[in-house]
């Protein structure tokens, strides 16, 4: 009776487990169909007319029209635009890693007095709407002459990405061991030649966590953007630039989605490019400390 039981029990456990395994097989295709299918059908009208966009919507194009890539990089200034943004994004992502990589050292290594304080009060700017800061901000910029120019974009976006990026470094930095430092300083390297040559090359996962999300972050921010932009058309980004694919009679879907795509596609390879980086970055220091 006893090992009838024990059986019993056995295969209720396999058969739960194995109708758990299937339910989250399941329910992961179907969450990875949302996911890309609207980027699938985004990519599909980037070939159509309006003619066909109307009458096969969700249909393969008949014709594989190239021309739409060419008409939203030239006619719709998006070639314009891509720089723009490039610059922008890369400028401030650029920056808002050093500069976080270097306060999250500090905070974690150089022995700062109520340093989780200091972290804990740098993630208090995360929650302030940006509502409450555009019109100040705005004025301020203009205060400083950089009404017109890429530098109005730059500051605020690499400003905006620093708390977060600075606690997501020190928790790294929180997991290097304090013996590798003490080992360099002995040999004669500086602090900074501490940071560069022994601390960065062992939080690459930081780093490219900090890159993939600033740069997604920044790379299709559009409030701010419309608003610095305003005063000056030749300093507009992607995001506002899909404005332009409005006309008199409408939008030209098969362009815009052209368009779309342009903007959505250095994301992907960014991602691509560092993923490996970055799910090891969400999964060990990250969530350290």
């Amino acid at each position: 009776m006893n090992i009838e039981k024990k059986q019993g029990k056995t295969v209720t456990a396999y058969s739960h487990s194995r109708s758990a395994k299937i339910f989250s097989r399941v329910l992961t295709v179907l969450t990875a169909v949302t996911v890309v299918y609207p980027l699938i059908f985004i990519a599909l009208v980037s070939f159509k007319n309006n003619q066909e966009f109307y009458s096969n919507i969700w249909g393969l194009p008949q014709i594989w029209r190239w021309s739409n890539y060419s008409y939203a990089w030239i006619s719709g200034k998006i070639g314009t635009y891509s720089i723009n943004s490039i610059v922008i994004t890369l400028s401030a992502v650029l920056g808002s890693v050093l500069i976080a990589a270097l306060g999250g050292y500090a905070l974690s290594k150089m022995c700062i007095p109520k340093a989780e304080l200091i972290l804990s009060i740098l993630m208090m700017f995360n929650f302030i709407p940006g509502v409450a800061i555009y019109i100040p901000l705005y004025t301020q910029m203009n205060s400083m002459k950089l009404s017109g120019t890429l530098w109005m974009m730059i500051l605020p976006y690499l400003a905006w990405q620093i708390p977060f990026s600075i606690y997501i470094f020190k928790k790294f930095f929180d997991s290097v061991p304090s013996e590798l430092i003490e080992a360099a300083r002995a040999d004669g390297c500086g602090e900074i030649g501490i940071f560069f040559k022994v601390i960065l090359p062992l939080v690459r996962p930081a780093i490219a966590t900090v890159m993939v999300f600033n740069f997604i972050n920044i790379w299709g921010e559009y409030m701010w953007a419309s608003i610095a932009t305003s005063s000056s058309a030749a300093i507009q980004t992607l995001p506002v630039g899909l404005l332009y694919f409005r006309g008199q009679y409408g939008i030209e879907w098969g362009p815009f989605a052209a368009a779309i795509m342009i903007i959505i596609i250095p994301l992907m390879l960014v991602f691509i490019y560092l993923q490996k980086y970055f799910i090891q970055g969400l999964t060990s220091g990250a969530v350290k400390g």
